[in-house]
């Protein structure tokens, strides 16, 4: 399965500099260049797009973790994903800046936000969960064993509020470490599955239409 690695981009020579909240150490960010290798994606008035099903757009660049949104298809479902793209910024991610054992907000700033246009089946469970907008949460018990969670207060800052009682549905998300890390935490969709890619872990769960 090919794995699309998003990376720092350069627009019109506007650099988005993205992170998540505060830095651990205190220290204000940086910006990290660009890499050599860029995603399988072009640069248009709206975003980025390409031919994989699927467009992200930047919706607010005055925040340092700017808010995106993706929209596209996965598996013949219409999904769209809005949430805050952070920054490694030489930051240790996986148990230091996203805790194990604790509800994270996936992101930055608000929680992230799944829409799915149609009833669908999700996980390797194939449990179903009814069209809608949830916030999307991870669990990470260890960098290899991860939990998605559908929240049914869609809109919420980070998961300060998070509350177990209005989960809608968890399953398991499956882990990939990659050789080359991800400077960026965004979305793709890929095959059947919806991925999430930050640092050195693609974390991803499969989607699928409830009714064929």
């Amino acid at each position: 399965m090919q794995r699309i690695i998003f990376h720092s981009l350069l627009f019109g020579g506007l650099l988005f500099a993205v992170s998540c909240n505060t830095p651990s150490n205190g220290a204000p960010e940086t910006t990290p260049p660009p890499t050599a290798e860029q995603p399988d994606m072009a640069s248009t008035d709206d975003g980025m797009t390409n031919d994989r099903g699927y467009n992200i757009a930047v919706l607010d660049t005055t925040v340092k973790s700017p808010r995106k949104e993706l929209t596209g298809t996965v598996n013949g479902v219409d999904v769209t994903i809005n949430y805050g793209s952070p920054a490694v910024n030489e930051r240790t991610i996986y148990g230091d800046l996203v805790p194990y054992g604790k509800v994270w907000r996936t992101g930055a700033n608000e929680a992230t936000r799944i829409t799915f246009k149609q009833d669908v089946k999700v996980g390797a469970e194939g449990a179903t969960l009814p069209a809608g907008t949830y916030s999307l949460f991870t669990l990470p018990e260890d960098k290899n064993n991860w939990t998605i969670i559908f929240n049914k207060t869609a809109d919420q800052w980070g998961a300060y509020d998070y509350s177990e009682a209005d989960d809608a549905l968890r399953v398991k998300g499956m882990a990939e470490e990659v050789s080359t890390p991800a400077e960026r935490m965004d979305f793709a969709l890929d095959d059947n599955n919806v991925e999430m890619m930050w640092s050195d872990l693609v974390i991803s769960f499969p989607v699928a239409p409830a009714a064929r």
